[in-house]
């Protein structure tokens, strides 16, 4: 006998769908770094987002922001939520995934911000991210972060 709700069957489709082709157990464990992000980011949770980095984890944004370690970072980020960020959400979804190590993975989403109230990214909000996953303790930690801008919100001007 199932015990499956319908919200376990939309949040399995809607997990299905963000995976994609990347469907081992272990692909989707590391796509499991960005997947928590997203969701403490949904939260304006500075700490949440923060605590998805190792202690000494890094986090590069346009714009010239270099953070290192969680306490870094978590203050940006409370910043940015009392700011330009409040309410804002971000979403993504992974195009490559490659392990360097057995506890090392490199991804690739492409993503955004989500302004307040929108369900699709703006241009000028779009990016490429890259992410370094590593995992210390059974757990899949961000080490470092960095993204920029892609589409018609690229600023780089050759």
């Amino acid at each position: 006998m199932s015990t499956s709700t319908s919200s376990d069957v939309i949040d399995r489709a809607r997990l299905d769908a963000y995976y994609g082709q990347f469907t081992s157990e272990k692909e989707k464990e590391a796509l499991g770094v960005p997947l928590r992000l997203v969701a403490a980011w949904a939260r304006n949770d500075a700490a949440g987002v923060a605590n998805v980095f190792t202690e000494d984890g890094i986090l590069i944004l346009p714009g010239d922001v270099y953070k290192k370690g969680r306490n870094e970072i978590r203050a940006f980020l409370a910043a940015a939520y009392a700011g330009p960020f409040k309410d804002s959400q971000v979403t993504g979804r992974p195009v490559d995934v490659r392990f360097v190590a057995d506890d090392v993975a490199l991804l690739r989403t492409h993503g955004g911000i989500l302004a307040p109230g929108e369900t699709e990214i703006a241009p000028e909000l779009a990016v490429r991210s890259t992410w370094i996953a590593v995992k210390t303790d059974d757990e899949w930690q961000l080490a470092g972060y960095q993204n920029s801008p892609r589409g018609e919100g690229a600023t780089l001007r050759w």
